[in-house]
């Protein structure tokens, strides 16, 4: 399998727990981890990605990602499996809940790569959110502020789920 890229964005540094939470149950694999508020040039140096972001706003993409949105825009993701993370509060925001990661979701399905990591969206209690197509979230949905406690279980199956599409 080739070597893993792990990009973040974080304000309050949930994001950034989750990024280590993930880093920890790829510790056997060839993985790196990158904060996108020092760059997303490194994106393009690999075939398999993870890229997390929390949800701000009404749906919006956190500052670090909306910072670097229109070169992540103009990135060729054609030959690229994508694994997203999207952290957001369902019942304070249960309109929007994960939206930054659909954000993400069109930005590399529209510049050619392929997206993998869907789950389901059983066991949220959300109004609505644009990162759920056919009833599962676009990558992996987390609520670190009403479901911290089922977050270790979630990634565990995620990771070990999204090991088998990448090369």
């Amino acid at each position: 399998m080739e070597k893993i890229g792990i990009f973040y964005g974080t304000t309050s540094g949930k994001t950034e727990a989750i990024a280590d939470e993930i880093d920890f149950n790829l510790r056997k694999h060839d993985h790196e981890v990158f904060n996108v508020a020092d760059g997303i040039d490194e994106i393009e140096n690999f075939k398999n990605l993870i890229l997390i972001t929390p949800t701000y706003g009404v749906g919006e993409l956190q500052k670090d990602w909306e910072d670097h949105s229109s070169q992540l825009k103009n990135m060729d993701f054609s030959g690229k499996k994508v694994a997203l993370v999207g952290l957001g509060n369902q019942f304070t925001f249960g309109e929007s809940f994960v939206e930054g990661m659909r954000k993400l979701y069109d930005i590399v399905i529209e510049n050619h790569g392929e997206v993998i990591g869907f789950t389901s969206n059983e066991g949220y209690k959300y109004q609505e959110s644009e990162a759920v197509i056919g009833n599962k979230f676009v990558g992996l949905a987390l609520d670190e502020t009403n479901q911290d406690n089922e977050t270790p279980e979630r990634v565990s199956v995620w990771i070990k789920e999204i090991l088998k599409e990448f090369y």
